[in-house]
């Protein structure tokens, strides 16, 4: 299949995703997630952090955007997506809530049309692992600014019981997606001057199977998240977590 068909997939899969019900949508797969939300609510504070004052771009923004909680501390942010339905929407939220220093463009992730050392800072959750990555890393390290920085939340393949429930749902993902390996984030740091991994999700997953609702404030979750933020550790065992965010400096 061709670079060309691959991104037409992605943009049809995602444009059907957004015309329909979300909440729908995401209602099966929720409460994991909720029962690792401490890595992402980690990883938010790293992006607000980073981001302040400066130019940011959100590389795959689609119906997760940050663009609109860094409105009021970064200088400019500008979200991109290959589904022109979500950008759509996402212009529509903007313009609501009057926010003229954030906007949303249809843009491929793999051949960008921003000008080299353009931006600050790239955000992005869930993006990489639908790209070509040589791609994508040549693009990210285009359009940064020498000491600029990327920050990503990715899902990782190397855990055999995700890869079976993968397996099995094939209608919640596109057939091009590739969760990331080891190697894949040895190839990324190595794009870059300096980068930081940090890993969450091993053992958190298991608080989405005791109750459909996860209570981030309970004595369980809060051991289980302290358990796992030290499994998340260990060298032999991080790899099997189900997600890490990354921190790439140019």
């Amino acid at each position: 299949m061709s670079a060309a068909e691959r991104i037409a997939r992605e943009r049809d899969f995602h444009n059907q995703r957004f015309v329909e019900n979300n909440a729908t949508r995401e209602s099966p797969t929720r409460r994991f997630y909720d029962a690792i939300a401490y890595g992402f609510e980690e990883f938010r504070a790293r992006v607000t952090q980073l981001s302040r004052g400066h130019c940011v771009l959100e590389y795959g923004c689609g119906d997760e955007i940050m663009a609109f909680d860094l409105a009021h501390t970064a200088r400019q942010v500008t979200g991109i997506d290959i589904s022109d339905v979500a950008i759509q929407q996402a212009q529509a939220v903007a313009s609501e809530r009057n926010l003229p220093n954030v906007k949303f463009v249809v843009d491929n992730a793999e051949d960008m049309r921003f000008a080299d050392r353009s931006v600050d800072v790239v955000i992005g959750a869930g993006i990489i692992h639908h790209l070509d990555i040589p791609k994508s890393l040549q693009e990210l390290r285009r359009v940064l600014r020498d000491g600029g920085v990327a920050i990503f939340a990715e899902p990782l393949g190397h855990n055999p019981a995700l890869n079976w429930f993968r397996n099995r749902t094939p209608e919640l993902r596109t057939p091009d997606e590739h969760p990331l390996l080891v190697r894949d984030l040895r190839q990324m740091t190595r794009a870059f001057k300096s980068s930081r991994v940090t890993f969450f999700g091993l053992i958190s997953p298991v608080l989405g199977l005791m109750s459909p609702t996860v209570n981030p404030k309970s004595w369980v979750t809060q051991f289980v998240w302290s358990l796992d933020r030290a499994l998340c550790r260990i060298p032999l065992l991080r790899r099997y977590a189900w997600y890490c965010y990354f921190e790439l400096r140019a």
